[in-house]
C-alpha cells in the first residue's frame, strides 16, 4: 500500500497543472453546492419565521370543531389550570389565548370585513411579532380600558380601506356565541405593517376582554398560539402538548404544529428539499463529466508509462489501487479547498446577511408572506460537508473507467504506442 500512495502522490506533483485543473473544478463546484445550499436552507428559515413569528405561532391549539370549520360557537374554557399545565410542557416558550371573529368594522362612511382577535397584549409580545410591527402610533396598551372607545391596532391595508388613521373612531359588530349581534366602539391607537396580507389587509387586534365580551364568550377562547426556541421541533412540543391536554380530560381540544396549520408552505419547503437533492445532481453530474475527462485524458496520456510499469512487474491490482487513490487526492484536495472557501462565504453572507436590493424593488413577497430584502443564510455542519463527501465520491467514481482501461493494457502495445 505504500508504494501506491508513493507512486500516486509522485504522479500527481509531477503534473502539477494538470493536478491544479481537476483540483479546481472540484472546488468551485464544492463552493457552488455549499453556497446554494445555505442559501435555500436561509430562505426557508426566512420563509418559516416570517409566517409563524408574526401570526400563527409554532404550535396552536383549539377545538376540534373549530379546526375543521372556524367558527365563533367553537369555543373552548379558558382557566388557570389549562394556563398552568400547558406552560409547563417541556419546550414550550410563550403561550397566549386568543379569541377570533368575523365582523364588519368600519364608520359612516365606509365599512369592511376584517378579522377582529382578541389578544393579551402583554402575552402576546412573546409569541409574536405584531407589537413590533406596529409603524404607527402604539401598541394596545397593557390593561383594557374601563370605558368606551376601546382601544385597537389595524393593518394597514385596513387603515387604508377605510380611510381611517390614529385617534379615529370605528364601529365593530360581529355575531356572538349566544346568536346576539356583539358590538363596540374602537379607537385606532396603532397601524400594523406586518409584511403578512392577510393581517395587513384585514386584521383589527383588540383586548382579550373586550373581544370576549363581543362574542359573547366570557372565560372562553379560540384558540391558544405556542412557541417554541426551534420550529422544526414544532411536531413533538404539539404531541406533547396534546398528551398534557390528554392527562387534563380535554381531549375536545387539538394541539396541531404550523406544518399542519399552513400545509401550503410545508408543501412547499419538502418540494424545495426534493428540488435540492436535484440542483446536487444536476452539479455533480456536470462536475463528474469534467473530471472524467480530465481523468481519462490524463490515463491516455499515461498509457505508455503504464506500460512500462506493467513490464517492471507492477502488478494490474496495484496500478488499479494507484489511478483510485490518485482520484482520492484530487478530490480530497479540491473538495477542502471549496469547502473551506464556500464555507468561509457561506458564513459571510449568515452574518452579515445577503443584500437582494439589487435584485429586486423593496421586500419579496411569497404566498402573501413578506420577507426583508436582506437574506441571512444558515450554514450547518451538514451544509459543508455533504456536498464535499459527495464531490470526493463523484471523483473516484469517475476514475473507474479510465482505472479499469489502464488495467487492461498489454504492456507491450502500451510502450510501442499501439494502445
Amino acid at each position: 500500500m505504500k508504494l501506491v500512495l508513493t507512486m500516486a502522490v509522485r504522479s500527481l506533483l509531477r503534473h502539477r497543472w494538470r493536478t491544479g485543473l481537476a483540483a479546481g473544478g472540484i472546488a468551485v463546484a464544492a463552493v457552488m453546492l455549499i453556497w446554494n445550499l445555505a442559501f435555500i436552507d436561509g430562505f426557508y428559515e426566512a420563509m418559516i419565521r416570517s409566517t409563524t413569528d408574526v401570526e400563527i405561532g409554532h404550535v396552536q391549539v383549539q377545538h376540534r370543531d373549530y379546526v375543521d370549520r372556524p367558527s365563533t360557537l367553537d369555543y373552548f374554557e379558558w382557566d388557570e389550570e389549562l394556563d398552568r399545565e400547558l406552560s409547563q410542557v417541556a419546550g414550550v416558550q410563550g403561550l397566549t389565548p386568543r379569541v377570533r371573529l368575523f365582523g364588519i368594522i368600519g364608520h359612516e362612511d365606509r365599512s369592511y370585513i376584517s378579522r377582529i382577535m382578541g389578544v393579551d397584549a402583554q402575552r402576546e409580545k412573546t409569541v409574536s411579532l405584531l407589537a413590533e410591527s406596529v409603524s404607527q402610533g402604539r401598541w394596545l396598551s397593557d390593561e383594557a380600558r374601563s370605558e368606551l372607545p376601546a382601544e385597537t391596532v389595524i393593518g394597514i391595508g385596513l387603515s387604508r380601506a377605510l380611510d381611517v388613521g390614529l385617534g379615529d373612531e370605528l364601529v365593530v359588530i360581529a355575531e356572538g356565541a349566544d346568536g346576539s349581534m356583539g358590538d363596540s366602539l374602537l379607537e385606532v391607537v396603532g397601524i400594523l405593517e406586518s409584511g403578512n396580507s392577510a393581517v395587513d389587509r384585514q386584521a383589527a387586534l383588540i383586548h382579550f376582554e373586550e373581544a370576549q365580551y363581543v362574542a359573547a364568550v366570557e372565560g372562553a377562547a379560540h384558540e391558544l398560539v405556542i412557541t417554541t426556541a426551534d420550529p422544526t421541533l414544532a411536531p413533538e412540543i404539539a404531541s406533547r402538548v396534546q398528551a398534557a391536554l390528554s392527562a387534563m380530560d380535554r381531549d375536545e381540544l387539538q394541539a396541531r404544529p404550523w406544518q399542519e396549520v399552513t400545509p401550503g408552505l410545508y408543501e412547499m419547503l419538502a418540494l424545495g428539499e426534493q428540488s435540492n437533492f436535484i440542483i446536487f445532481l444536476v452539479i455533480a453530474f456536470i462536475v463528474a463529466l469534467g473530471v472524467l475527462n480530465v481523468l481519462r485524458m490524463s490515463a491516455r496520456e499515461r498509457y505508455r508509462e503504464f506500460g512500462v510499469m506493467l513490464s517492471v512487474g507492477l502488478s494490474r491490482s496495484r496500478l488499479f489501487a494507484m489511478i483510485l487513490v490518485e482520484s482520492l487526492a484530487l478530490g480530497i484536495i479540491g473538495a477542502a479547498v471549496g469547502a473551506a472557501a464556500g464555507g468561509a462565504l457561506s458564513y459571510y453572507h449568515a452574518t452579515e446577511g445577503l443584500d437582494l436590493g439589487a435584485f429586486m424593488e423593496g421586500d419579496a413577497t411569497y404566498m402573501g408572506i413578506s420577507m426583508s430584502d436582506r437574506l441571512y443564510f444558515v450554514v450547518s455542519p451538514e451544509t459543508i460537508l455533504f456536498p464535499a463527501i459527495g464531490l470526493v465520491v463523484v471523483t473516484v467514481l469517475c476514475a473507474l473507467w479510465p482505472a479499469i482501461a489502464a488495467i487492461g493494457l498489454e504492456p507491450r502495445d502500451a510502450i510501442t504506442g499501439r494502445q
